[in-house]
């Protein structure tokens, strides 16, 4: 009405009967409390509160637009942004490496990612409270996260470079279990795992110091204060440390599961159940 101010050619435009429209206007100066159009002779014009009300008419059915592209572009699986958090130590590797292939398909360059790293523990409240999409970490086991193993990490050993297994390009277990430990804490899953991997030789870590992450392990072990068992990162490169690898008859149990979790009842975005399965078709591929 406000374009053509005619309320027959309108209510054609519209698609109903001028009744219908007459009626409907009418209402809504009722519920406004003031006349949104008056009659100039043989004219229909609109009152200076209805010129005041339309451009806020025009704002809100903008918004209304812009609201129901924004729905019709969250059901698009090419485009939209995931929250992913994972633990520090696949940051370096596995993270960058799955994200190339996943970008090497010019189908998925829309969509883009928010990144999360921190603790295991931290990560899985922020998942729980629907911070994160997804999450790469250790499987929690718990009966509310859906999980799929995605990854092997391996664990190695790292000494000061004149240590007396510096000598050697790979050891066993037994040859570290005496030795005093750097390792993270006790709510680790590598902490957990490496006091699993002792028992099944009937020892116990020795646990000389403990660290929230790779840079403090590397600078406790470059002190000599113990060696570390670990997965690679950037913190162990350089001198005075030596990398080895467990013996090739250990290196299977020496290693860890890394599990792509997401909430079981929660309902995922296209663009987030896109990656989930891309993730699940590369699972222990890369």
């Amino acid at each position: 009405m406000a374009e053509v101010l005619h309320y027959t050619k309108a209510a054609n435009q519209l698609y109903i009967s001028q009744p219908s429209l007459s009626y409907a206007i009418s209402e809504l100066e009722k519920e406004l409390g003031v006349p949104l159009f008056e009659r100039k002779g043989n004219r229909t014009c609109m009152t200076k509160y209805g010129e005041n009300f339309l451009p806020y008419v025009k704002q809100i059915f903008a918004t209304l637009d812009e609201a129901t592209a924004h729905l019709y572009e969250m059901l698009d699986a090419s485009t939209g942004k995931i929250n992913l958090g994972y633990i520090f130590s696949i940051s370096f590797d596995f993270v960058p490496r799955i994200l190339e292939v996943f970008y090497s398909d010019q189908s998925n360059s829309r969509i883009t990612f928010e990144f999360f790293q921190g603790l295991h523990s931290v990560l899985i409240e922020k998942l729980k409270s629907g911070s994160l999409d997804l999450l790469l970490s250790a499987n929690p086991n718990d009966k509310t996260i859906k999980s799929v193993p995605v990854y092997k990490q391996e664990l190695f050993v790292v000494v000061p470079e004149d240590h007396r297994l510096a000598r050697k390009d790979e050891v066993s277990l037994a040859d570290v279990k005496d030795e005093p430990l750097v390792t993270l804490g006790r709510t680790s899953n590598i902490r957990t795992h490496l006091v699993r991997c002792f028992e099944n030789i009937g020892a116990k870590p020795i646990i000389a110091g403990e660290v929230a992450e790779c840079i403090g392990m590397s600078a406790l072990v470059r002190a000599k204060l113990g060696i570390a068992i670990t997965p690679l990162s950037p913190a162990f490169e350089g001198g005075n440390l030596k990398v080895l690898h467990f013996c090739a008859e250990e290196r299977d149990t020496m290693q860890r599961k890394i599990y792509l979790l997401w909430l079981k009842d929660r309902q995922l975005e296209p663009s987030v159940k896109r990656f989930r399965d891309f993730m699940v078709e590369h699972s222990l591929q890369s």
